[in-house]
This record gives structure tokens, C-alpha cells and sequence, in this order.
């Protein structure tokens, strides 16, 4: 009974939470579509970080992962006018990272490669963006309608609602992505550990 209450206590304190967020994000893009610079610096500090990560995840390489970061915060104070202040700003802003993504990777970059132990740049990247090269070179196999839901979801910290509107699929069709990513990532992992 008393974990129930506390589970229901601990979700409307994470949907308040949300719901402030999107509030203080929806401030900040009103406030940079009319012109405020320090709103839209706002908007990006905020977002920063999550964002490194998405396009880490999708180029495993760090100084491409910043280019491909700054194009994207490039691409949305170029189309913050396009955005319906009546809709959600997440969804939006991640269909327009993704989109930035898939472009960024067919006209500029080579299939990712390994980066040597001593980059200088290594050092550098933020400790959460360390995992382990097996889990990192499964997930750059997955097919990219699997890799993008798998992404949004678990690095950019996306709720599958929001997910389903970023990609214009259903929360269904993103459980079920979801699901077959996990199971080839599984398989790909155990297959790599049996060969070891």
C-alpha cells in the first residue's frame, strides 16, 4: 500500500517536473523566436549535453559529434520560426536533430572508426559517454530505424510519446522497435562474447 502511493507520489513529481521543464523550454524558444540571443544561448545550455550524446551515439567520433552538435543548434535557430508554439518543442526539436543526423552522416562522414586510445580529444569527452566498445559497435550496426528510437529514448531521455511524435510513428510501432532493437543488440553481445 505504502509503495504504491510512494510509486504514484514519485510519477507526479516526475510529470510535474516534465511538465515545468517544457514550460520553461517553451518560454525560451517564444522568447528566442523573437530575437532574444541570451533565451536561444539559454535554450542550448540546457540541451547541450544531451544532445552531444545523441550525435555521439550516432558518429562515435568526438570532434564529429561536436560539428554535427553545433549544426544542429545551427539548423534550429535557422527554423525556430516554423515551430508551432501549440505543439510539444521536444518532438520537434528531435525530429530536427535527427533529420540533421541522417543529412550530416550521407554528405560529410566515413563509415565511424575505431578512435585511438591516446586522441587527445578522449580526454575531453564526458565520462557518460563512455561505454563498452562491444555495446558501441552493436549499436552502430543496428539499422538506423532501430538505432534513432533506441537513441532518442535511453540518450536523449525521451518519453516514448514523444519519441513516437519525433520519428510520426506510434507508441506502438516504438514499443515494437524498441523491442527488436534490444533483441539484436542482445544476440549481437552474446554472439560477440560465445567468440571470445
Amino acid at each position: 500500500m505504502h509503495a504504491q502511493a510512494a510509486a504514484s507520489g514519485a510519477l507526479r513529481m516526475t510529470a510535474s517536473r516534465d511538465n515545468a521543464a517544457a514550460l520553461a523550454a517553451g518560454r525560451l524558444v517564444a522568447a528566442a523566436t523573437g530575437g532574444d540571443l541570451n533565451a536561444f544561448e539559454d535554450l542550448v545550455r540546457g540541451m547541450q549535453r544531451r544532445v552531444y550524446g545523441f550525435a555521439y551515439q550516432q558518429l562515435r567520433d568526438y570532434d564529429e559529434a561536436q560539428d554535427l552538435t553545433q549544426e544542429i543548434f545551427v539548423k534550429l535557430y535557422r527554423n525556430l520560426d516554423r515551430y508551432d508554439a501549440e505543439r510539444p518543442f521536444e518532438p520537434w526539436f528531435w525530429k530536427l536533430a535527427a533529420n540533421t543526423s541522417i543529412n550530416y552522416r550521407r554528405k560529410r562522414v566515413p563509415p565511424p572508426v575505431e578512435q585511438p586510445a591516446d586522441h587527445e580529444s578522449a580526454a575531453a569527452a564526458p565520462e557518460s559517454f563512455e561505454h563498452d566498445p562491444a555495446l558501441v559497435g552493436a549499436l552502430s550496426q543496428l539499422d538506423l530505424s532501430y538505432r534513432l528510437p533506441l537513441l532518442l529514448h535511453y540518450y536523449a531521455d525521451l518519453s516514448l510519446q514523444q519519441v513516437a511524435l519525433t520519428l510520426s510513428l506510434s507508441v506502438p510501432a516504438i514499443k515494437s522497435r524498441l523491442h527488436r532493437a534490444r533483441a539484436i543488440l542482445r544476440n549481437a553481445l552474446a554472439e560477440l562474447e560465445e567468440s571470445r
